[in-house]
């Protein structure tokens, strides 16, 4: 058998299972994005749970921070941040809220206010 010949028929077979790859993928990203659509509650559960984090933040905030335009800056900074950043602060808030005066609770604390900051 040829080595050229072995090689064009490798390259061939590749070429055909990157083209089935890609049409496999379209399909289904046609099926997620129309399965997405069909659900309309799907924006207002996301609405309310970035809501009800924000919340949890504010809530841990406004018992540390007694400057209140340092405060509306927190505030304002929450605003832009995306969702994932949005999460890790609110699950640190809870651990704010849960502890206490604690060392624990100042280290989540400072955790937030360097995130909120840096973000």
């Amino acid at each position: 058998m040829n080595p050229k010949r072995g090689q064009k028929r490798f390259i061939r077979l590749i070429a055909i299972w990157v083209i089935i790859f890609q049409i496999a993928i379209f399909l289904l990203g046609i099926t997620t994005g129309t399965s997405g659509a069909a659900n309309p509650n799907f924006d207002d559960q996301y609405a309310s749970n970035r809501r009800a984090d924000v919340l949890k933040i504010l809530a841990v905030l406004e018992n540390k921070i007694e400057d209140q335009q340092l405060l509306q800056k927190a505030k304002g900074k929450l605003l832009t941040l995306g969702d994932r950043q949005t999460q890790l602060i609110a699950s640190l808030s809870d651990r704010v809220a849960k502890k206490g005066n604690t060392t624990g609770s100042d280290i989540a604390f400072l955790l937030m206010t360097a995130l909120i900051t840096l973000l």
